[in-house]
C-alpha cells in the first residue's frame, strides 16, 4: 500500500521538475487578462507575430488545463497568443507542452 503512494509522489516530483519557467526572448509587455490570450494549437497564427518567450507547462487530466497554464504565463508577459509547438500525455494522465508566447503585430 505504501509503495504505490511513494511511486506516485516520486513521479509527480519528477514531472514537476520537467516544467521550466519561461525563457524570455523578446520584449515583455504589460500583463493581460488570460482570457484575452488566443491559443493556436492545430493551426498557425493568422497574424504576423513576434516571439516574446518560450513556455512549457503541464496540466492534469485535460489538455485544457495545460492550455490554461500556458495562457496564464503568456498573459503575465503581455503576449496575446500562445503558439503550441509540442504536446505529450504521460501515463499518469498529465499533459505536458511547449509553446511560444507571441504578440501579434499590426499590419
Amino acid at each position: 500500500m505504501l509503495r504505490p503512494m511513494i511511486t506516485l509522489l516520486i513521479s509527480s516530483l519528477v514531472l514537476a521538475a520537467c516544467v521550466q519557467p519561461p525563457v524570455v526572448i523578446g520584449r515583455p509587455g504589460n500583463a493581460l487578462d488570460p482570457n484575452e490570450v488566443s491559443i493556436f494549437y492545430t493551426q498557425r497564427p493568422t497574424c504576423r507575430f513576434e516571439t516574446v518567450a518560450e513556455l512549457s507547462a503541464s496540466g492534469y487530466l485535460s489538455l485544457q488545463s495545460m492550455f490554461s497554464n500556458l495562457r496564464r504565463d503568456a498573459a503575465a508577459l503581455g503576449a496575446d497568443g500562445v503558439f503550441v509547438v509540442y504536446t505529450q500525455q504521460t501515463e499518469m494522465k498529465e499533459f505536458l507542452g511547449t509553446a511560444k508566447a507571441i504578440r501579434c503585430l499590426s499590419a
